[in-house]
């Protein structure tokens, strides 16, 4: 009898363990959602010749995280529209995750470098891992595979393009120096 409580205890944790890691990685995965959305609004009036010209900007990305059943599904290439940016990533049916790619890391010379993926994890949506780079420095990795739609036009009300693109979303930061929302496409 007291094996079966101890057993039963034992699986209870578990499970308590498991709701809790799981709703803490929906949590932060919706908080870095939110991190990597951005809108911006621009206009500009002129006056020119008695004529007033007006010109309107507007750029509107949100991110929709989203999870699959089998997190194999996310293994592959993504790239950033800046070469700098790249990630090759192998995840198993169990979450776990290896790759190595390239992030800039030096915006006024342009300096990119190479890193590998240690203890990489998938839950849900949401990608943990240690990026260990060439010089042996390490670096603690979030990011999200999510659904980017840019929808663009003169402004909120007028929006002439959305485009919708799969891929891996992050924010990368050096210090108080500077701060990147990155987005890498599956290719």
């Amino acid at each position: 009898m007291f094996k079966f409580l101890m057993i039963a205890a034992i699986i209870v944790s578990l499970g308590v363990s498991y709701e809790v890691i799981c709703q803490d990685s929906s949590q932060r995965t919706q908080e870095l959602a939110a991190a990597l959305d951005k809108t911006k609004y621009k206009k500009k009036e002129k006056k020119k010749e008695n004529v007033n010209i007006s010109i309107e900007m507007y750029v509107d990305v949100k991110n929709q995280p989203i999870v699959k059943s089998n997190p194999a599904e996310y293994s592959g290439s993504y790239r950033g529209e800046d070469a700098n940016y790249q990630l090759d990533i192998q995840v198993a049916p169990n979450g776990s995750a290896t790759g190595s790619g390239r992030d800039l890391v030096d915006f006024d010379n342009g300096m990119a470098r190479s890193f590998t993926l240690h203890d990489g994890q998938v839950h849900g949506a949401l990608l943990t891992a240690t990026k260990v780079y060439d010089n042996g420095q390490t670096e603690k990795f979030e990011a999200i595979f999510t659904n980017r739609t840019v929808s663009t036009g003169k402004n909120a009300e007028t929006i002439e393009n959305r485009d919708t693109t799969f891929g891996l979303g992050f924010i990368q930061s050096h210090g108080n120096d500077w701060t990147n929302r990155v987005f890498l496409e599956r290719r």
